[in-house]
């Protein structure tokens, strides 16, 4: 069973991204949105496991000033988010 998680906090700000990488599964996504794009700027998106896809949101990157700096981070428009939750068995909101 696939999960989508979605990040909305700044990984700065919350441990919200070691507390997600106990919680993943191989197969899982990760969807930075809102402040969680910050994690796509750096290399703090690495605490997750490899086997990890690990996506930020277009939209919320640009709104930010943000430019993912690893080939690890993929981003996606609003249409590939749609995508992404449509292929996966359910979604999680880490608010």
């Amino acid at each position: 069973m696939s999960t989508l998680h979605l990040i909305n906090r700044s990984p700065f700000s919350t441990s919200i991204l070691q507390e997600l990488a106990d919680a993943v599964s191989e197969g899982d996504h990760v969807l930075l949105i809102e402040d969680g794009v910050y994690a796509a700027s750096g290399t703090t998106s690495r605490v997750l496991p490899e086997d990890i896809e690990l996506w930020a949101l277009e939209e919320d990157c640009t709104s930010r000033g943000v430019t993912p700096t690893s080939d690890t981070v993929g981003t996606l428009g609003m249409a590939g988010f749609v995508a992404l939750t449509a292929s996966t068995d359910r979604t999680v909101s880490w608010f």
